[in-house]
């Protein structure tokens, strides 16, 4: 019985050592490890205008930079929310028209995939249109 464990003991020795010839990553004595991370992001969307206010006449006015950021992975959409006499104005993003139309809100961009993105931004008012309000604000989808 004696016999048999020394054996034993010794094939267990040779195929060690063959199996550490084979592969270099293993050695007697030590131990491989799997380390499994995981978190969550949440999701974080800002959209700032460089312009806090704008002079109250007609004409084109610069509103500055319309800055997004958001992580969402399926992407976000940049909204203008505005007072209802700004019906008949226009914002100019990075030189395309968007109409300002009745309902007081306009999708002004939209991104497919979280992102960081500048936009040039104008307010285009018409003679005779009273200036009023308008906000910007980002939506995650």
């Amino acid at each position: 019985m004696k016999n048999v464990c020394i054996a034993l003991v010794a094939a267990f020795a040779v195929a060690s050592s063959a199996a550490q010839a084979a592969d270099p990553h293993v050695s007697v004595g030590s131990a491989q490890y799997t380390i499994g991370i995981s978190g969550f992001v949440p999701v974080v969307c800002r959209a700032t205008v460089d312009a806090a206010m704008v002079p109250a006449q007609g004409g084109q006015v610069s509103l500055g930079s319309l800055n997004e950021f958001c992580n969402s992975p399926n992407g976000y959409e940049v909204y203008a929310d505005y007072s209802a006499n700004m019906t008949k104005a226009s914002l100019l993003v990075d030189g395309q028209k968007v109409p300002l139309g009745k309902d007081g809100t306009v999708r002004v961009t939209k991104s497919n995939r979280a992102g960081i993105a500048a936009h040039a931004v104008s307010l285009d008012l018409p003679k005779g249109v009273e200036p009023g309000t308008i906000s910007f604000r980002i939506v995650a989808l």
